[in-house]
């Protein structure tokens, strides 16, 4: 075996890992721990802390349901008419208020529906009225301006012809 040179040392020996607890030296390896929770959770039922919601009652047999029918055109070039749009959508949605949303780019016959149903005197000067325009079965509610004045004064029940909401001023 040759001897070092005067001033050189030989390298260090690579450390020894340090002492791991018993309850570290058990587990298994992170991408095993999953599934075993998964297994786990599958074998024992676990009671939500989160209460849920309560369930609305069905309607009575002679309720009719009436039907909130928002007409969009789901491929319109104007950025004003589709935040118009989403925001009639989402103000249904946030407000748990059912509704059918009737595109009429994909119908020609759903697109005159539309036309024809608005009335005289709701009928723009030039041109054909413009989506998002709202519908409570057949009868017609309004345009946009429409929705958001009675958004706006917290009418908007009674401009879809819905019964009133308990935080609603309508009530």
């Amino acid at each position: 075996m040759p001897i070092p040179a005067a001033g050189l040392q030989r390298p260090a020996a690579p450390a020894r890992r340090p002492h791991l607890p018993a309850s570290r030296r058990s587990r298994p390896p992170a991408r095993l721990r999953g599934s075993l929770r998964r297994e786990e959770a599958a074998a024992e039922p676990v009671s939500c802390p989160v209460p849920s919601r309560p369930r609305v009652p069905a309607a009575a047999a002679d309720e009719v349901k009436m039907v909130i029918r928002v007409f969009v055109a789901s491929s319109s070039g104007s950025v004003a008419i589709k935040k118009r749009q989403q925001d009639v959508v989402r103000f249904l949605e946030a407000n748990r208020i059912e509704f059918e949303e009737v595109d009429i780019t994909m119908s020609e016959e759903k697109r005159q529906w539309m036309y024809k149903n608005i009335p005289e005197d709701r009928q723009p000067a030039q041109g054909n009225p413009l989506p998002p325009q709202i519908f409570s079965d057949d009868r017609y509610c309004g345009d946009y301006e429409g929705f958001f004045e009675s958004k706006e004064s917290n009418t908007v029940f009674s401009f879809l012809g819905l019964k009133p909401n308990l935080a609603s001023k309508e009530s």
